[in-house]
């Protein structure tokens, strides 16, 4: 018999089966994504083709209106798993629905080695990002109380700091060992959680209080990614304990300067064959961190394209597709009239599939003053920043739109908040605040001095840029500020961009007043002069 016979006769068994009597949709929903997978079709499974084709429904089913697909999704799965436990117990393969998937996998069971850890699993329906496990102290070999209270603190409020940032998935452990994680310990990591990066986090007690120290380990290569430490009064607030974590996560994982998602991006770029559930983010950190040409945006668009056609409900390709939207206007290429005319309904969807989601609202805000509804781009805005007020990396973006947009005065009052940066000598932010974006504040940080300043071209660099603003010429504004940049890299022979120390960040973000809510900021739309 040929494997799919053999896939075909277990079906055949698991419906008949007693369980599974008189489940008509569960056997209905089995039978559907079985063959439909065996048709070499299973990566086009979608929710809308269940809900017609084996659940009966109506040729107008909405997916994300009804959970019924999920549910029934659900159900099969727990049935699968019961079945194999009880009366398919014996059978040679088996059927399994993964986690997060509407396709199948058949797995033998004729063989008797180990089973060998796939190096991934089932293509997802939704594409993803990293995950990182996260390793604390054994709080069981902490005898001091008020260090134990922090680790239980560090434990409780970092996920929740993470959290916010839907890019990053979380694998939660207990216990880290306060030694480097030996091989072992991050091929567990990989093996166990599918994790490719390891945030080891300890604590001890210093003279003035605490000092915690962070390690991130990548583990399918065990390089080191990232370390970094930060001081901590013995009396603090909980508010300093998520700026300090809210720091971390912006050096290591937001989107326009996150060492791991560079190393991440770039480990997946060298590879050849790029993971489809990661190709969208993968894509969009490579044009965001290394080269916002376009080339780039268009590799970053096929990603998008693909994703989304295959996928309807595919909620970070869409929001991500929603960003490019943003990125093709600023270029003003060959796509800028495609994919603006589709901005308003890629921010839509994007916002339907993702309404708990700071970036969705900020890419729906820009698009509101797109078509000119600046009273709703103005609640959006402010919705964003209250959903995640720790990622500033969604601050950059709005101001990178409402540069683009002409939003003058909104977009330098914005990034200046954010970059926590006064208006002083020389101010490339109030020119094209989009180039602190796309070279992660590399312009602004050099530019700080006035040595420094003249490494980058001085007032002449200063002056192709602001014609470049005056002008529209996004592109040209990256181009002459990416050149200026390397050419001062190159000058030092090394980087010129270390990003400040951890703990000297966290102390400007602490004694930085609140930003203005939206309602105080100018509203007039200026050009600069």
């Amino acid at each position: 018999m040929e494997e799919k016979d053999f896939i075909e006769n277990e079906l055949s068994q698991i419906l008949a089966s007693r369980l599974l009597d008189g489940k008509k949709q569960a056997c209905n929903f089995l039978t559907y994504i079985v063959a439909e997978t065996l048709a070499g079709r299973g990566e086009k499974i979608t929710q809308y083709g269940i809900a017609i084709e084996a659940l009966g429904k109506p040729d107008d089913f909405c997916p994300t209106d009804s959970p019924a697909v999920r549910v029934e999704a659900g159900r099969v799965r727990k049935l699968l798993e019961t079945y194999y436990a009880t009366e398919g117990k014996d059978s040679k393969i088996r059927i399994i629905l993964p986690s997060g998937s509407y396709q199948p996998v058949f797995d033998s069971m004729a063989k008797s080695e180990p089973l060998v850890v796939q190096h991934f699993g089932p293509k997802s329906i939704q594409s993803l990002g990293p995950k990182v496990h996260i390793c604390y102290p054994d709080t069981a070999l902490i005898r001091d109380d008020s260090l134990r209270g922090l680790v239980y603190n560090m434990r409780s409020i970092l996920p929740m700091v993470m959290g916010n940032f839907r890019e990053v998935r979380i694998a939660l452990a207990r216990i880290s060992p306060t030694k480097t994680p030996q091989g072992d310990e991050l091929d567990i990591a990989w093996r166990q959680h599918q994790a490719e990066f390891l945030l080891q986090c300890t604590a001890e007690i210093v003279p003035n209080g605490f000092e915690i120290r962070f390690a991130l380990f990548h583990t399918l290569t065990h390089e080191v990614v990232w370390s970094d430490s930060a001081s901590l009064p013995a009396h603090h607030t909980q508010q300093t304990l998520e700026t300090i974590f809210s720091q971390l996560i912006q050096e290591t994982f937001s989107l326009h300067r996150g060492v791991a998602m560079a190393y991440w991006s770039r480990y997946w770029k060298t590879h050849g064959t790029i993971p489809s559930h990661y190709q969208v983010l993968v894509e969009h950190v490579a044009f965001i961190q290394d080269n916002a040409g376009e080339t780039n945006l268009q590799t970053f668009m096929d990603a998008c394209q693909t994703r989304t056609q295959r996928y309807h409900d595919d909620a970070l390709a869409h929001l991500h597709y929603a960003v490019l939207c943003l990125y093709a206007y600023m270029f003003r290429g060959s796509t800028k009239t495609l994919l603006t005319n589709q901005w308003h309904r890629l921010a839509l969807r994007a916002l339907e599939l993702n309404p708990g989601n700071a970036l969705a609202h900020s890419i729906f805000a820009l698009e509101c003053f797109h078509r000119g509804d600046y009273e709703m781009g103005q609640v959006e805005i402010e919705t964003a920043r209250q959903v995640n007020p720790y990622d500033t990396t969604i601050g950059h973006l709005m101001a990178v739109g409402l540069c683009a947009l002409r939003q003058w005065e909104r977009a330098f009052t914005l990034m200046r908040d954010i970059a926590g940066l006064n208006s002083g000598y020389p101010d490339p932010l109030r020119t094209i605040p989009c180039l602190f974006y796309f070279r992660r504040g590399e312009f602004a940080r050099i530019a700080a001095n006035v040595p420094q300043y003249a490494e980058l071209g001085g007032w002449e660099t200063f002056g192709k840029l602001t014609t470049h603003c005056r002008t529209d010429d996004c592109k040209g504004c990256i181009h002459t500020l990416s050149a200026s940049v390397d050419k001062a890299n190159n000058h030092h022979k090394v980087s010129l961009l270390a990003v400040q120390p951890l703990w000297k960040n966290i102390k400007q973000r602490l004694s930085t007043p609140a930003p203005p809510l939206l309602e105080d900021m100018p509203v007039q739309n200026t050009t600069l002069q």
